[in-house]
């Protein structure tokens, strides 16, 4: 252990460099896909999207409810229910009517909590009546190209040229 921390102070580098998948070549966090295409060589599979930059948002739901207003009638109304994200599409805030909560299965019979993805609310209560977007700055939306390189199966990912995740 304390070799890494020498090794660590001494070379700060080494500690986010690592192995090509493919061979016994060193990479680090940062490299262009050049430099990775250099020490690993070409992929089995590369594929190159636009992502829309994430952004704070609030998603808005009415969930459908029917009250009893007297013995004899019932009546339809609904709850307005909103969950807010963050930056990195996490649920942050939750509330119903107003009331903030941890967690709830308003939506369905499936828990949307607190830290739950997108995807995850998304699944359980569908696509949402409101989304409320934060503005990049800027008038235009951000995207960035996100490229990833398969090497048998391991994925290397790269935001706008620069190697990102392994």
């Amino acid at each position: 252990m304390r070799m890494f921390a020498i090794v660590a102070i001494f070379f700060p580098c080494a500690a986010f460099a690592f192995f090509c998948p493919n061979n016994f070549s060193q990479i680090n966090m940062g490299d262009t896909i050049d430099q990775v295409t250099s020490a690993c060589g070409k992929p089995d599979k590369e594929e190159t999207k636009d992502v829309e930059a994430r952004m704070p948002q609030e998603w808005s739901y009415y969930i459908p409810q029917t009250v009893s207003s007297d013995s004899l009638q019932q009546q339809s109304g609904t709850l307005k229910t909103t969950i807010s994200f963050d930056k990195d599409g996490k649920a942050i805030n939750i509330s119903v009517n107003g009331i903030g909560v941890g967690s709830t299965t308003i939506c369905s019979n499936q828990t949307v909590q607190l830290g739950s993805t997108m995807e995850q609310i998304k699944d359980a209560c569908g696509k949402p009546s409101f989304i409320n977007k934060q503005q990049p700055e800027g008038t235009e939306s951000k995207k960035s190209k996100v490229t990833t390189f398969t090497y048998g199966d391991k994925t290397l990912t790269f935001t706008n040229g620069v190697l990102t995740e392994r």
